[in-house]
């Protein structure tokens, strides 16, 4: 009878955390929306030396204001949630079982030379073996590089800070450990793959066949290093470091 019950538990407990998964994404959409309206009000006319953008800035601008409110909802609701799941019930959940468990200095700075190196790998080597050759799709920031140094940095942080810590907690802390007590960690591990890639569908979409086994590769490396620390942190600063590889070498801060 206990044993009903306990799977029972943890069959909740996977809706729970795939249910965190739809509030996120959700939260993601009304931030995005209101980063959108927020940089319409503001800067689409112009800033206050009446300058006026071009069409592929504004688009770019718009972008980095979208990404940086959807994250800073997205991850304020969901650290929320995470809170009040954890008053609410607090024999069932805790911090630690979300991965929020300390761990060295060490392991955080080798983990960011590691997701930075790899990326690099990535980025410097293989596709100098597999060129693409084929019509790429542009993402969202394309042509960050062109316009002002204060967008450039906030979509740094986003991507360097905001990012990784919100996808995280959420994949790598929510979604793992609900899914492990339902269906175990490899079935977990492949569930938590294949949703970290439906948010990241830009990347599939791009046209460059590369980065979908890179993406898929990056997500269950960043599950290992979640298991084998026993903590997020290192697999926070891994997603850092691999994101920091998108944003320093085509010298993001070049004036």
């Amino acid at each position: 009878m206990s044993f009903e019950f306990t799977a029972r538990q943890n069959k909740f407990g996977a809706l729970l955390a795939f249910g965190f998964f739809l509030i996120y994404v959700a939260s993601m959409a009304v931030g995005s929306s209101i980063g959108a309206a927020v940089y319409s009000g503001v800067y689409a006319t112009g800033d206050s030396s009446s300058i006026v953008y071009s069409s592929a800035e504004v688009r770019v601008m718009s972008a980095v204001f979208q990404h940086i409110a959807g994250a800073i909802v997205g991850g304020v609701v969901i650290f929320a949630l995470i809170v009040i799941c954890i008053r609410r019930m607090p024999q069932a959940v805790s911090f630690a079982e979300f991965g929020f468990v300390r761990s060295s200095l060490w392991k955080c700075v080798a983990a960011f030379v590691v997701g930075l190196s790899l990326n690099l790998f990535f980025m410097l080597e293989l596709r100098e073996l597999f060129p693409f050759d084929g019509e790429r799709r542009p993402g969202s920031l394309e042509g960050i590089n062109d316009v002002a140094e204060k967008f450039r940095v906030m979509a740094a942080f986003g991507m360097v800070v905001m990012a990784p810590l919100n996808e995280e907690m959420l994949f790598r802390g929510v979604l793992y450990s609900g899914f492990t007590k339902a269906v175990g960690r490899f079935s977990a591990a492949v569930l938590v793959t294949c949703l970290f890639a439906s948010i990241h569908f830009s990347v599939i979409a791009s046209g460059y066949w590369l980065d979908i086994p890179v993406l898929f590769f990056i997500s269950s490396l960043l599950i290992l290093v979640r298991v084998l620390s026993g903590s997020l942190y290192p697999a926070m600063s891994l997603h850092a470091g691999f994101n920091s590889a998108l944003i320093f070498p085509v010298q993001m801060f070049a004036g």
